[in-house]
């Protein structure tokens, strides 16, 4: 008795080190499967979201750049070698719209950022489709205040885009852009240029990539903190064509891409 019972503790046993049934395998895997399915999307919407905040970051550097040059003088914004040339009226036309574009309801718009499911990053000087009323990117010139600003903030290569759009001449590859053709399918297959700073200018999705196979317009807006009072500091967004300066882009993840803060986005 003694001999059998041992025997058969020592098959039990040999049957426990065989490892998992195929139930408990099975019942592992859907246990897997769900955690999976709640907690991935949970996890990459946070990692998104660290992005977007980063990203945001990016325009208050561009703003805190510029307000300290209008605090270090009063006509800093001036300072720019435009794009074209221009005679002394027309440049003080060009100076006139940027701070009448100030007061608008909707900003003076620096340039155009295009993004797109299939295609990378865009940047424009203008587009017809876009907030064009106060389109002031000619003042961003190739050196001067706008251009210091915007490469303290990160945003290395945009000026020198926007110049060379100005002035029709689309380079392949410069030291700060790269370039390439694109034909638009839904456009007649027509062939357009795409533009985009070397040094990303985002890192999260919302910024990089759209939610369509086809181009979204956003436009690099600024504007007067308070327009009662202009002249003392400027915010800066990033606007949808068409809409007010409370509606900036809004992300999925409830990033307001404005410096004006919550209230950047509570008209939308």
């Amino acid at each position: 008795m003694i001999r059998v019972s041992s025997f058969n503790r020592a098959s039990e046993n040999n049957r426990r080190k065989k490892g998992f049934s195929l139930i408990e395998i099975m019942v592992v895997i859907v246990i897997m499967g769900v955690l999976a399915t709640v907690g991935v999307p949970k996890l990459f919407n946070v990692i998104e979201k660290t992005k977007e905040k980063t990203d945001l970051m990016k325009l208050y550097y561009l703003r805190d750049a510029l307000n300290k040059a209008l605090i270090e003088n009063e006509t800093a914004l001036t300072n720019t070698v435009t794009a074209k040339k221009m005679n002394d009226e027309q440049f003080q036309k060009l100076i006139d719209k940027m701070y009448e574009g100030f007061k608008y309801e909707r900003g003076a718009t620096l340039f155009v950022i295009e993004v797109h499911n299939g295609l990378s990053v865009n940047v424009q000087n203008s587009h017809s489709s876009a907030n064009n009323t106060y389109n002031v990117s000619e003042i961003l010139g190739t050196s001067g205040t706008w251009c210091d600003a915007l490469r303290e903030a990160g945003f290395e290569g945009v000026a020198d885009i926007v110049a060379d759009r100005i002035k029709g001449t689309y380079k392949k590859e410069t030291d700060t852009y790269t370039s390439f053709s694109w034909n638009d399918a839904n456009n007649n297959n027509a062939e357009w240029q795409r533009t985009a700073p070397k040094k990303p200018m985002f890192t999260s999705l919302a910024l990089n990539k759209g939610k369509k196979n086809e181009n979204t317009r956003y436009t690099m807006s600024a504007r007067w903190t308070d327009v009662n009072h202009p002249g003392n500091s400027l915010e800066i967004y990033i606007l949808p064509n068409g809409k007010k300066w409370n509606q900036a882009f809004f992300t999925d993840n409830g990033t307001c891409f404005s410096t004006y803060g919550d209230k950047g986005c509570n008209g939308r």
